[in-house]
């Protein structure tokens, strides 16, 4: 039943924001609510779940784009093109996060894992001289949550877009464009980013 609810509860949040009733979860995964509440006592719970599945799911695809692609460019925008791809089981819009929620150990072993995994990707592209040189991988991954806002669309429509506007953002990474404003969120800031945390 896990499987069924977050995937559910993935596509409902994407649709139709956080707000979105667990009944509404509940019906998409055919499960009755109370099996919900069983399981995720809280929405948050629930998110956190929801979230967990897709750092997996990114974590397999940063390994499989540094597996199969030897041009490290190549490796980058395979990933994520992977991650924004149509029924992907990332590109889910989740809510910030809540800063009254203590997430689990597992949870914050993923997150650094994923932060991880794309700073190799980021490094390698910028030491072979494909990637700008004044992009960090915080960059990439806010880039991924830019990509892919909540529409009232279908999945297929807005895995189109996403495809389409990551064309876009693929040739301002490329090296030689004009320096960019401002600068890359450093780890901290990225961490009170996710966390939905102020920053001075």
């Amino acid at each position: 039943m896990d499987g069924l609810v977050i995937r559910a509860a993935r596509d409902v949040f994407a649709e139709q924001g956080f707000a979105a009733p667990m009944a509404e979860v509940a019906k998409r995964a055919g499960v009755g609510v109370a099996s919900v509440y069983r399981r995720y006592p809280s929405k948050h719970e629930l998110v956190e779940q929801v979230r967990i599945d897709g750092f997996r799911l990114m974590l397999a695809e940063a390994e499989q784009a540094r597996a199969q692609e030897s041009d490290p460019w190549a490796a980058l925008v395979r990933f994520m093109q992977r991650c924004l791809r149509e029924s992907s089981g990332i590109g889910a819009v989740m809510p910030p996060m809540d800063p009254q929620h203590v997430y689990s150990d597992e949870f914050r072993d993923l997150q650094r894992r994923v932060a991880k995994e794309l700073e190799e990707l980021v490094t390698a592209a910028q030491e072979a001289g494909e990637l700008r040189s004044d992009v960090d991988w915080p960059d990439i991954l806010l880039l991924l949550k830019h990509l892919n806002p909540r529409l009232p669309t279908s999945e297929h429509r807005r895995a189109e877009l996403r495809s389409r506007y990551l064309a876009l953002v693929l040739e301002g990474l490329r090296a030689g464009g004009p320096e960019l404003p401002g600068s890359a969120p450093d780890r901290a800031e990225w961490q009170s980013l996710c966390d939905n945390l102020a920053t001075s």
